[in-house]
């Protein structure tokens, strides 16, 4: 597992994504820092700082999980502790940077989720965008777990020109799902400029979820020659 995730800063009315963080653990200690170029963006659109790290140029250093960031995590606590732990396929003595990693810290209450950090073997991602797409009513009683997708450029889109479109193909249909998060979507599109050979699947389907954006969660292998 990668020992780097990034705090991801969702803007309430664009609902635009910035990475405005990253959190590592390094040498049994936990380190979090503010990090550019988007943290000035996001500024800009309105982010102030994260609960509980509100000075912007401080590193943040920490033998054990950062309190702020461990209280997002479900609850030991909780009667269906166990049941929320086997939802994300996780196991009872799963570390707590595990736990951050398959339940991305989500809160209902905000707009924050700490993500791994790109890595150029795999990435996994819930499909942004979903709830824009049209497409994903024409084909949703044909989508499957292990169906096979296709990622697209997207040059001209007018928000992001690294955009990826996620595509899944159905007798012969295109069907356009949503897109590759922003935050992902920089480094994969170079890759996809290159002719970089890959395989993309879904992982897994929730259309019922609290969460915006949520409803359909991709894993992308990169195959290098």
């Amino acid at each position: 597992m990668k020992k780097e995730m990034w705090l991801i800063w969702k803007q309430p009315e664009s609902r635009r994504r910035y990475k405005v963080g990253t959190l590592k653990y390094d040498n049994e200690e936990y380190i979090f820092e503010y990090t550019n170029p988007e943290l000035n963006d996001a500024h800009k659109a309105g982010f102030e700082y994260f609960p509980g790290f509100d000075n912007i140029n401080e590193v943040y250093k920490s033998v054990e999980l950062f309190a702020n960031i461990e209280t997002r995590l479900p609850n030991p606590k909780r009667p269906d502790y166990l049941e929320i732990l086997n939802a994300y396929n996780l196991k009872k003595d799963s570390s707590k940077l595990e736990i951050l990693k398959a339940t991305k810290g989500r809160l209902l209450t905000d707009n924050y989720e700490f993500v791994p950090s790109f890595d150029t073997d795999k990435i996994e991602f819930d499909v942004a965008g979903t709830r824009y797409c049209k497409e994903i009513k024409k084909c949703i009683n044909l989508i499957k777990i292990n169906d096979k997708l296709l990622l697209e450029l997207e040059p001209d889109n007018i928000y992001d020109q690294n955009a990826i479109k996620v595509i899944l193909e159905k007798n012969g249909k295109k069907y356009h799902l949503g897109y590759v998060p922003r935050y992902y979507a920089k480094y994969l599109s170079n890759l996809l400029k290159n002719n970089i050979k890959y395989s993309a699947m879904i992982q897994s389907l929730n259309f019922e979820s609290k969460f915006n954006d949520e409803d359909i969660n991709a894993y992308v292998k990169l195959i290098f020659d």
